[in-house]
């Protein structure tokens, strides 16, 4: 189905902690933005998407529209998807299973659509669309934190695979009989690369006697920093910040090789919550490069995203789900 995107639409972008909604024009305008708890409702999935109606209601009153003139909208949901149903298969932060989450929406927001898309793929669409990625026909976009995740792009589309699954390379292996992972493998990029895994090397470091800005910086709770506290030591040139952010680095980079080696994007992202974070990913350029395939890495372009998650709307604008 195709749809004008002349109209503005309710963009929502829900995590396990809160949930943003705003309203966006068709060339990327937020006109407004609206916070909404939703740790609070974990395993209440319909309290949830209550909230989540009454939200949308909100961001087009924030934007002084009447929610009739709202032409859509898009969720981004953290977990996988039926996409021919719609339904998110598993979204173990929000305690959700097998929910019906677009049909439950548009009970909620009569003759309104509602898209979804995993919110990781989605990040990598807007960026595509509106960020880094604008200029390219091709690319792969990796994002860390809590976990691993990315987003592929081919031919001007996001890429799906056959089960709705392809941009998992947060469970890509890449140290065999490593940390046990979530998924139930041991040595997936996440146990090696995301947030935890950079505080495990962070704290690793300090009981061998170095001394780290960070233990200032989170008043000795080592495990609570954030991307931001870690950019900031390592703007600080802190040592112990950057061999973590590298190590972390070193192992993204051994899958995203591999990756580019299999499907030869025009371009591969990261983002960065600093420039001075940048500094580290130099480590994960250096390490797709293998002899072997060094020209292929060379020409592939690297880059850091540039946006931030505006990327639900284009879900909504997009209009191409069944």
């Amino acid at each position: 189905m195709t749809t004008s995107t002349a109209a503005p639409v309710v963009a929502i972008d829900l995590g396990g902690t809160k949930a943003l909604a705003g309203v966006v024009d068709a060339d990327g305008t937020v006109r407004s933005r609206v916070w909404l708890p939703s740790r609070d409702l974990k395993d209440h999935p319909s309290e949830l998407l209550d909230r989540l109606a009454e939200g949308a209601d909100a961001a087009a009153a924030n934007a002084d529209l009447p929610f009739e003139s709202i032409q859509a909208i898009g969720l981004c949901v953290p977990g996988p998807l039926d996409r021919s149903r719609s339904v998110v298969a598993k979204a173990p932060n929000l305690g959700w299973l097998n929910l019906p989450v677009r049909a439950e929406l548009e009970r909620r927001l009569p003759g309104k659509h509602v898209y979804l898309e995993n919110d990781v793929r989605a990040a990598a669409l807007g960026e595509h669309r509106l960020g880094a990625g604008r200029d390219y026909a091709s690319m792969l976009a990796v994002f860390i934190g809590s976990g691993v995740g990315g987003g592929m792009v081919v031919d001007g589309e996001l890429y799906h695979g056959a089960h709705g699954g392809a941009g998992e390379i947060g469970h890509m292996v890449v140290a065999a009989g490593g940390p046990r992972c979530g998924c139930g493998r041991a040595g997936c990029l996440e146990t090696v690369a995301a947030r935890d895994a950079v505080a495990r090397y962070v704290i690793e470091d300090v009981a061998r006697g170095h001394e780290t800005l960070l233990t200032d910086i989170l008043n000795g709770d080592l495990r609570a920093f954030t991307s931001r506290d870690l950019a900031i030591a390592v703007s600080s040139a802190d040592a112990v910040a950057i061999r973590a952010a590298r190590r972390s680095a070193r192992y993204t980079g051994l899958a995203i090789g591999g990756v580019v080696n299999l499907i030869d994007p025009a371009q591969y992202m990261t983002p960065a919550t600093a420039d001075d974070l940048a500094k580290a990913v130099d480590e994960l350029h250096f390490s797709t490069r293998a002899p072997k395939y060094e020209v292929l890495a060379a020409i592939v372009r690297v880059a850091l995203a540039d946006l931030g998650r505006i990327e639900a709307e284009l879900r909504a604008q997009q209009a191409d789900q069944p």
